[in-house]
């Protein structure tokens, strides 16, 4: 995981930096939990019915026997972050209702997992840092775990990673953080 987040702000939207993500993810999600190895996995799994009555593409899946078990949704979000807190937090809250109500599926797990640093650089148009954002204060307003929890008991999971970026408020263009040095992940726990 570290050594993915060192290069996460480059090509932000390739399919390369997103199959290197999930394959990371993955690993770190089978050193927590070592019974999920048994399973079959799948990256980029469209499911075919979701709640809503369409297809549903799912980051990592997980079968046993062929069925859906385990489904896993990633972001790793790097900048511009508190304007975009509350759309993820609906986002994941739909998320969540496609999955556990898709027809013919019983998920044992359902694990929204985010990767964000706790001090954010906002971006101009330009490429220049406009300011950062303090992301443990963004995510403190907008409590997506509650909701889900209410809703779905311990079935549903939303986990944030942080971490820090080793002097982020020094750094002036994008191109500062074609490389970073990162500290103080946090550890992936499943409940």
């Amino acid at each position: 995981m570290q050594t993915f987040l060192e290069t996460s702000f480059q090509n932000v939207r390739s399919d390369k930096r997103t199959d290197i993500l999930h394959q990371v993810l993955l690993d770190e999600v089978l050193n927590v939990n070592p019974t999920w190895a048994e399973y079959d996995w799948k990256f980029e799994y469209k499911l075919p019915v979701d709640g809503f009555g369409g297809t549903f593409d799912l980051d990592i899946a997980g079968f046993v026997g062929g069925v859906l078990k385990v489904a896993i949704l990633a972001k790793a979000m790097n900048s511009n972050i508190a304007k975009n807190i509350k759309n993820y937090a609906n986002t994941t809250i739909g998320e969540a209702a496609r999955l556990m109500y898709a027809l013919n599926v019983d998920l044992e797990k359902v694990l929204f997992i985010s990767i964000l640093p706790r001090l954010a650089p906002r971006f101009k148009k330009s490429g220049e840092v406009e300011g950062f954002d303090n992301v443990l204060s963004s995510k403190s307003r907008t409590k997506v775990a509650p909701v889900l929890s209410k809703q779905y008991g311990d079935k549903v999971q939303s986990i944030d990673l942080m971490y820090d970026i080793v002097n982020v408020t020094q750094k002036k263009t994008k191109d500062d953080f074609s490389a970073i040095i990162v500290e103080n992940l946090d550890e992936l726990v499943i409940a």
